[in-house]
């Protein structure tokens, strides 16, 4: 036992530590993809890069062999982060960026990309040669700086800030607790309205669906906050702008007082050639010193003659050339453009050396730099006056749009209020609104709809009363006409045969028919008296089984004879219903049913009673094997005065329906010409 334990445990801990070990496996698989990824996309990126190089080869050459190298560079075909440099007999006569630094230039070979380790960049070159002109294709694929590349840059006056984060009076600026506060509560403000704004909309899922002060308010907001987002970014930008624009125009003049030295002290030298370079170099040096920066002297042919800091030169920290903007440029006498110097941007200022006879020598270069501390400072000192304004704007404007759209939608609601309210029989009161806007002009044509709708309502209730009583009459009219036609030719009839003697035996039988009119006109009379004297419903708990049970056994005893079947319980279903009306119901449709049953036709009639637990509703249906009913009278079948029948009023399905509907109920039918079924259903107590 102990050994199987022993092996068991070995097996475990060997499973644990495979599992360990895959673990592991998987995660350098894992970084190894992603690293082989990002070589891919970097790669991808290097070739496109080389693919443009090839394609502007070809520009360079076509300018070299029609005679004007730099048309090129005019019309702005080369690419900033590509450099080309043309050489014909060993010198550089085109250059497209003075940003890249070697001690020495060799050709390995020409039209095949090649590494090369520039001073203070990796980069991916390529020669091509073109009649006795020889074109390097030079993409910079990482910049460098030596730690005694950054001790030199740091002896220097205008290189120097751009390795610290100083001011120009040394002093390292901090960003002011107060604007910071201002900041976050600027920023807590706008994004309170923005998820106020959304939770809104999600909650009525649109802009669309949002109540009209909800609206107002988030429109009025909005446009508020994009005017002060707008105004924020274009102040910045303008700070920023005015800011560099102030830097360049200071950094001319110091240029301009600078040629204006140089020209005093080279007043009769008609060319910088004669001038040796130390003795340039100790007068740059000295002007660099009154005017606290560096001062680069280059030739006309762009090589650079004499600097105040030459160690910048001589540890090919800088390029030996001028910025080909100036070199091969149209621009003004004095200008500024932006360097570099490895990844980080200075801008220099350039102008002409020029002697008393204002003939050209060369030329100035004096470098500067913008800096982000002193624009940060006039940034936040901005920020510190409008974000305390914007905090008060935003909470004053939130404020003003509920006021307003409080204002402005009250009197839409009073109007909506009434509107919902209106009645046709009851009257309606105006609504008070003193001022003379839209929303006044609205209100008074609600108050003049009122008005009419008053008189339009009372025009109408009288136009039914008329017609209700017109139809009535007429239905009366006909009704009593039918049997009063027989009884009057009855009686005429019996007038002839006065004094003869069949005068007796028709006696009898016109007497007879007389009573049967007689008892039908009082039919008839009831019927129209019961439906003008229908009392209102008075619903209460009633044994509907009871009540059904009741209604057949009455009419179990019709003149037709016909069977009339029940299904159901006898009593113990109790209903919410009218207790004195409701049997009344059961009668009638019953009654409908027997008198659709056609004499030829032995008849059949079924009542049941359905009580289903899981429904809230009792299911009573009385089915008849009649002929049905008609497809083009069935709309009409609840209507009142409308009859099939000769001797019927057509009062008996709407009493009916009045009395099931009173009681919460429905009542409705199906019906074909195997018969008609009539479902009544009633809700349960």
């Amino acid at each position: 036992m102990t050994n199987i334990f022993k092996k068991v445990c070995k097996s475990t801990v060997f499973f644990v530590i495979l599992q360990a070990e895959m673990k592991k496996v998987w995660k350098i698989l894992f970084f190894a993809l992603l690293l082989t990824l990002v070589g891919c996309s970097e790669n991808q990126k290097l070739r496109h890069k080389e693919a443009r190089a090839e394609h502007e080869l070809e520009l360079l050459q076509e300018a070299i062999l029609s005679g004007n190298v730099d048309s090129v560079w005019l019309v702005g075909q080369l690419s900033s982060d590509i450099h080309y440099l043309v050489f014909r007999a060993g010198r550089v006569i085109f250059w497209s960026d003075n940003s890249l630094t070697t001690p020495t230039i060799f050709i390995p070979k020409y039209d095949v990309w090649y590494n090369d380790q520039f001073t203070n960049a990796m980069c991916r070159c390529m020669w091509k040669k073109v009649e006795d002109y020889q074109i390097q294709a030079v993409i910079p694929m990482e910049w460098k700086l030596s730690d005694g590349a950054k001790r030199e840059i740091a002896n220097s006056f205008s290189y120097k800030p751009l390795l610290t984060d100083e001011d120009r009076k040394g002093e390292v600026i901090s960003v002011d607790t107060r604007v910071r506060i201002y900041f976050i509560l600027t920023i807590f403000v706008f994004l309170a309205i923005i998820i106020w704004g959304i939770v809104a909309m999600v909650r009525v899922r649109g802009y669309r669906n949002l109540n009209l002060s909800h609206k107002i308010q988030f429109t009025t907001l909005l446009v508020l906050l994009i005017g002060y987002v707008s105004v924020f970014a274009v102040s910045i930008r303008y700070i920023r702008q005015h800011y560099q624009q102030r830097q360049e125009a200071e950094l001319q003049q110091k240029c301009r007082f600078i040629q204006t030295a140089l020209q005093n002290l080279y007043f009769w030298d008609i060319s910088l050639g004669s001038v040796s370079p130390e003795a340039l170099n100790a007068d740059l040096r000295d002007l660099a010193y009154a005017y606290g920066t560096d001062i680069h002297v280059y030739g006309l042919d762009g090589r650079l003659l004499g600097s105040s800091t030459p160690s910048l030169f001589q540890h090919r920290l800088l390029s030996l050339y001028l910025a080909p903007e100036v070199m091969f440029s149209k621009k003004p006498a004095t200008m500024t453009c932006y360097s570099s110097l490895g990844e980080m941007r200075y801008l220099s200022a350039y102008t002409e050396f020029v002697n008393g006879s204002f003939i050209t020598l060369g030329y100035i270069a004096v470098p500067s730099f913008i800096s982000e501390a002193e624009i940060n400072e006039e940034v936040e000192s901005f920020i510190a006056r409008l974000f305390p304004l914007m905090i008060l704007a935003m909470i004053a404007a939130f404020i003003f749009s509920i006021g307003l759209s409080r204002a402005l939608v009250a009197p839409i609601k009073a109007v909506t209020a009434q509107m919902s309210n209106l009645s046709l029989r009851d009257p309606n009161a105006h609504i008070p609104y003193a001022n003379n806007d839209e929303i006044g002009r609205l209100v008074v044509q609600y108050n003049n709809m009122v008005d009419e709708l008053a008189k339009s309502s009372r025009k109408l209730a009288q136009s039914e009363r008329e017609t209700a009583w017109r139809t009535m009459a007429r239905q009366i009219a006909h009704e009593i006409n039918n049997p009063l036609t027989p009884m009057k030719l009855t009686v005429q009839q019996l007038q002839r045969l006065k004094g003869s003697d069949r005068f007796d035996q028709q006696f009898d039988k016109a007497s007879t028919m007389l009573v049967d009119q007689i008892d039908n006109l009082s039919r008839i009379a009831t019927s129209f008296s019961t439906f003008a004297k229908q009392p209102e419903v008075q619903t209460s708990e009633v044994d509907v089984a009871k009540k059904l049970t009741a209604a057949v056994e009455l009419t179990s005893n019709n003149p037709q004879q016909i069977p009339i079947r029940y299904f159901g319980p006898s009593e113990g279903i109790t209903v919410q219903a009218d207790k004195e009306q409701i049997g009344q119901v059961f009668v009638n449709i019953i009654r409908n049913a027997v008198q659709a049953i056609d004499n030829s036709k032995k008849g059949d009639i079924m009542v049941i009673l359905k009580d289903d637990p899981n429904k809230p509703e009792v299911e009573i249906s009385i089915s008849d094997n009649g002929p049905g009913i008609p497809l083009d009278i069935q709309p009409k079948i609840f209507l009142p005065n409308f009859t099939t029948k000769s001797n019927g009023t057509g009062l008996g399905l709407v009493i009916s329906k009045n009395i099931v509907e009173g009681s919460d109920g429905r009542i409705t039918f199906q019906t074909s010409k195997n018969g008609t079924t009539f479902f009544i259903y009633l809700k349960k107590v």
